[in-house]
């Protein structure tokens, strides 16, 4: 008779994470012409991911909405094809492409198999260096947006995340810009022409590769994007804004007959390379970075006042800053607030206990060695640190800083940032019984 083997199914069992976790790193590769291609050679599968980065995000915009504009329009025409046979060449060749601008930066990445490397890469060439930017297709994206835009002034969430970046910044830092109606009306095909032939330059790109990467593959990307006199990598011209925080901490902006109120809470912090950087993010898990953390228990299932809130720390650039965000019902919100506050508060007063702290250690790990999984992951853990200007030293310090840290570290990381000096937004009605 086969033994019978009793499962323990009340234990958890031990988690096998090294101290030391060891992945492939992105190599650098320079382009005849002086772009550089970091490239990250690994996975099985005949796919490859090229994302091509331009300092040219709504940072460096000087009308509002160029940026974004110029971005998400290098795919509706170019001098040689519509929007209509550019979609019809990718889908035939098993390609997707994507477009991003973001606040200090902007992308156009393109997935592709291997074996259709010589069809993608003509398509993505063209994208890049050689948009029409139709004005009927402009007219559209506009008049889509402002829709867009319009619906969204109706919902709270909507302002709130719109507002707040303002309170923290400053409406004249492009980090606080607050998006205005008219501001639609004022995007022109000339702006967006000058812009993409200032910053979509060979000497303001780099070049990401992710995949089965070879000589072949670089080679083939030297043909289309390394050609030309040698580019000069321009360092010295980026503008300094200065941050004008909001004068009151406390901030309401009425919505008659809301049903719910959005909240949003934060304060400007530090870069990605500050000293207290890795162990803001494990403390800012603990408040609100996953679902079993302290303001999920509390305000979601201990109070049921609402389906989600969650607390995040964004590094950008130039600046970071740490966040609460919530939609809660408009007669529960001062309550909602006083419970948010008091979860600050006992952050700052009180030791996370051992069994909680390890399980949250337990949990980054985890997410951690989650994202390391595929080339294209790799590639992006990768670029998170070349943005900040940073190496991989910084993932060797987060996995040596998940083993060591203690409760009491965390406290004075608490003290020393959730004290004081946090900004709150209400977008809808407090009070309403």
């Amino acid at each position: 008779m086969p033994t019978e083997i009793m499962l323990d199914r009340k234990t958890m069992p031990q988690l096998a994470i090294e101290s030391k976790i060891d992945f492939i790193h992105a190599q650098k590769y320079s382009l005849p012409n002086g772009i550089p291609v970091y490239y990250v050679n690994a996975g099985t599968q005949d796919v490859i991911k090229i994302e091509v980065i331009f300092r040219a995000g709504t940072r460096e915009q000087d009308v509002p909405m160029v940026a974004g504009s110029t971005n998400s329009m290098l795919e509706e025409g170019t001098k040689k094809h519509n929007a209509e046979e550019i979609a019809s060449l990718l889908d035939y060749y098993g390609s997707f492409l994507e477009t991003s601008a973001q606040q200090d930066y902007a992308s156009v990445t393109i997935h592709t198999l291997g074996k259709h490397l010589d069809k993608a890469l003509p398509i993505l060439e063209e994208l890049i260096k050689e948009p029409s930017f139709p004005q009927n297709e402009l007219e559209i994206y506009l008049h889509n947006n402002k829709q867009r835009f319009l619906v969204s002034e109706q919902k709270v969430r909507s302002v709130a995340a719109k507002i707040f970046p303002a309170l923290l910044f400053g409406d004249l830092h492009p980090y606080g810009h607050i998006t205005r109606l008219e501001e639609f009306d004022g995007v022109k095909k000339e702006h967006l022409e000058a812009f993409h032939k200032k910053y979509y330059a060979p000497g303001n790109s780099a070049i990401i590769v992710s995949g089965r990467v070879n000589d072949t593959l670089l080679n083939k990307i030297g043909d289309y994007f390394g050609k030309g006199e040698t580019i000069q990598h321009p360092t010295s011209n980026i503008q300094h804004y200065d941050i004008h925080s909001a004068a009151e901490n406390i901030n309401f902006i009425p919505k008659k007959d809301a049903v719910q109120s959005a909240i949003k809470m934060g304060k400007v912090l530090f870069l990605k390379n500050h000293p207290d950087a890795i162990p803001f993010q494990i403390l800012n898990t603990v408040l609100g970075g996953y679902f079993g953390s302290r303001l999920m228990s509390n305000i979601r299932e201990d109070k049921g006042y609402t389906y989600g809130i969650s607390s995040s720390v964004v590094f950008l650039q130039h600046a970071g800053y740490f966040t609460i965000g919530s939609e809660v019902g408009s007669n529960v919100c001062d309550a909602a607030l006083v419970e948010i506050y008091k979860e600050l508060t006992r952050l700052c007063d009180e030791p996370v206990p051992a069994d909680e702290l390890q399980l949250v250690k337990n949990y980054l790990k985890g997410n951690f060695m989650r994202s390391m999984d595929g080339p294209f992951a790799l590639a992006d853990r990768f670029k998170h640190i070349w943005l900040h200007n940073m190496d991989y030293s910084y993932y060797e310090n987060y996995v040596t800083a998940l083993s060591t840290i203690t409760s009491l570290q965390l406290m004075e990381i608490a003290n020393k940032y959730l004290s004081d000096g946090i900004y709150e937004l209400v977008v809808g009605e407090k009070g309403k019984k």
